[in-house]
């Protein structure tokens, strides 16, 4: 899962957020001097990670793409996910989603010093540009992934990759949709 759904599932707190950010920046073990809800953040992060990437349903999401996008699925999918995530996120969430994105970039922006140094300037952009609310218009998703695209050693083989889900926009949401309603059932069963 991308940004949005890594916030979704932290706690409301700005440590976990933090710490649910920090999942993708952070590798190896975690400090024992940090906060224990950052910790958990980033805990959580990676155990989502691991759910999401060997789960049946994302896998045929990947099977979708074709075999020249194939080895960049995870990345692909964790962009549309965020999309699908937007634009039914009153199905999951009863807080207006511009409200919890406002507390998400707030809360981010007063707890930066938390931040390692290769996430300070992708956070930055995130909020001055509003990466999040992007990925609720259709039409920025494939802006989005040639955006990403542009920053791999071989942009060439994701570049269109938007292309393709726009072409099967349906199938992908209806594997989002069959999807997350599990992994909203794994998080909850690992922070009960």
């Amino acid at each position: 899962m991308n940004f949005l759904a890594h916030l979704y599932f932290a706690d409301a707190t700005p440590e976990s957020r933090i710490g649910n950010l920090m999942g993708d920046y952070v590798k190896g073990r975690l400090a024992v001097d940090w906060q224990p809800s950052l910790r958990d953040g980033v805990v959580l992060h990676r155990q989502i990670d691991a759910f999401t990437d060997s789960h049946p349903i994302v896998l045929r999401s990947a099977a979708r793409l074709s075999a020249r996008r194939r080895r960049f699925a995870g990345i692909i999918l964790d962009i549309c996910y965020d999309h699908y995530l937007c634009i039914h996120w009153t199905r999951f969430c009863d807080q207006p989603l511009d409200h919890f994105i406002d507390d998400c970039y707030r809360q981010l922006r007063d707890y930066q010093g938390y931040l390692p140094e290769s996430m300070q300037r992708p956070l930055k952009l995130m909020i001055e540009q509003d990466w999040l609310s992007a990925y609720a218009e259709v039409d920025s998703i494939p802006m989005v992934l040639d955006r990403v695209a542009g920053r791999l050693s071989q942009p060439q083989r994701m570049l269109g990759a938007g292309d393709e889900f726009s072409q099967q926009y349906q199938l992908f949401e209806q594997d989002f949709l069959d999807f997350f309603l599990q992994l909203q059932r794994f998080v909850s069963s690992i922070k009960s």
